[in-house]
């Protein structure tokens, strides 16, 4: 059995607890976006010897999957879904469908036209999950601020800035 403490200290906070940010819990976020954006410099380029997009995300997705049985047998971390609750395994397909449909879209998009582009019309994602993120996660959680809306609107301002006169 998994220890209590240990899943205490990676669970999510609850409604009494606030998320502190600070640039080292910072760090995984970061360390996304640079992987997001390189990774899609890769993908342009390898999809110019494949025959269809769709092979590129089949192979990705094998690898990634490798990646993470590797991880679960490395960790021997006991896992039971009888532990989790219906509703977050719901919402985990539900993401794990959302996932596999942009990451397939992103493939196609990148061999059909320029990474900047790609990216740039990816960043429509941040008003969408600033609309979304205070509703299913709650707003206890989700604080967005006046301030918050301004960094996003200044990033699709930026971004189409690149695109456009770039």
């Amino acid at each position: 059995m998994a220890d209590k403490s240990k899943l205490a200290q990676s669970a999510s906070p609850t409604s009494d607890e606030t998320i502190v940010v600070t640039w080292q819990r910072s760090l995984a976020g970061l360390a996304t976006a640079f992987c997001f954006a390189v990774s899609a410099v890769f993908i342009r380029s390898g999809l110019e010897t494949l025959p269809s997009p769709l092979l590129g995300v089949t192979i990705g997705v094998l690898v990634t999957a490798l990646a993470y049985a590797i991880l679960l047998i490395v960790l021997r971390r006991p896992i039971s879904l009888a532990d989790i609750p219906g509703d977050t395994i719901r919402f985990q397909l539900l993401a794990a469908i959302l996932v596999a449909l942009s990451t397939w879209a992103r493939w196609v998009a990148l061999d059909m036209a320029p990474v900047a582009v790609v990216l740039t019309l990816g960043r429509l994602n941040v008003p969408i999950v600033i609309l979304l993120s205070p509703l299913l996660v709650g707003r206890h959680l989700e604080k967005v601020t006046a301030r918050v809306w301004a960094g996003a609107v200044l990033i699709i301002i930026g971004s189409l800035i690149l695109n456009f006169y770039g």
